[in-house]
């Protein structure tokens, strides 16, 4: 039984001040709380408690680990939404909207969903002068998904409908 009892596989590895250096170096600096620890391991309530504060700093360390990726989420969604956050020491009148940095084009679509309320595929095909449809489409989808403009089904026809908080060019 003494060959399987980790208490003693324990004492006998932490006598040997090699095993110790071999473990870690910083061992060899704790070397006499170590053998401390080791017969106080011996007792059931000093395995309990030292469980206990292991659980206790898990769940510390839980608890800050989604804090953490509760603001990562919170700064991916102002990235992907185009939210610039204040930031402290910044003036508010330097900071710049997310449709002050488009391109002309997409800057000119905005203007004219916010002058006509809405657009088609089409009219913004005829008004920029592009060969298809596609292209059109593909800035107004982007447009959408970025949150610049809302979309709706009517018939065969996909409206692209202003946002009350665009900027003109």
């Amino acid at each position: 039984m003494d060959a399987h009892d980790p208490v003693k596989q324990l004492s006998e590895l932490f006598s040997s001040s090699e095993a110790i250096k071999r473990i870690s170096p910083r061992f060899s600096e704790l070397s006499l709380d170590i053998k401390e620890i080791a017969e106080y391991s011996k007792d059931p309530v000093f395995l309990a408690v030292l469980l206990f504060k292991l659980a206790e700093e898990r769940d510390k360390t839980n608890k800050m680990l989604e804090q953490v990726v509760d603001k990562f989420d919170a700064i991916m969604l102002r990235l992907k939404t185009g939210e610039t956050p204040a930031f402290e020491g910044r003036p508010a009148a330097v900071e710049k909207t997310t449709a002050d940095v488009l391109p002309e084009q997409d800057r000119m679509i905005l203007h004219l969903a916010q002058a006509q309320g809405r657009v088609t595929a089409a009219e913004i095909q005829s008004e920029l002068g592009y060969k298809g449809k596609n292209a059109a489409s593909q800035r107004l989808n982007r447009l959408f998904r970025e949150g610049h403009l809302r979309k709706m089904q009517s018939g065969r026809n996909v409206l692209y409908l202003a946002r009350n908080n665009l900027i003109s060019p």
